[in-house]
């Protein structure tokens, strides 16, 4: 938590990356079991997937980095006003 009392985003990024670890650690115990191949287009599409989650997480951090910054930003303004 940041000092606002919200969750900060690496919080959320650790919990989807602990998941994402045990969907895939679960996934080839599956398969291990039983005895079955993994479908090629099926990785792929994990994989492309997988690169948009990263994508869109290295967004959502940003942005909520630029949102902090900006209301720093305006308090300050609001500061020099008074």
């Amino acid at each position: 938590m940041d000092s606002f009392g919200q969750p900060r985003p690496e919080d959320n990024q650790s919990v989807v990356s602990r998941m994402q670890k045990k969907y895939w650690k679960t996934k080839q115990v599956f398969i291990k079991a039983t005895g079955k191949k993994e479908d090629e287009h099926l990785v792929a599409s994990d994989a492309e997937l997988d690169a948009k989650l990263e994508v869109f997480h290295s967004v959502q951090e940003t942005c909520t980095e630029l949102l902090k910054i900006i209301e720093k930003y305006q308090l300050r303004l609001n500061g020099m006003k008074s």
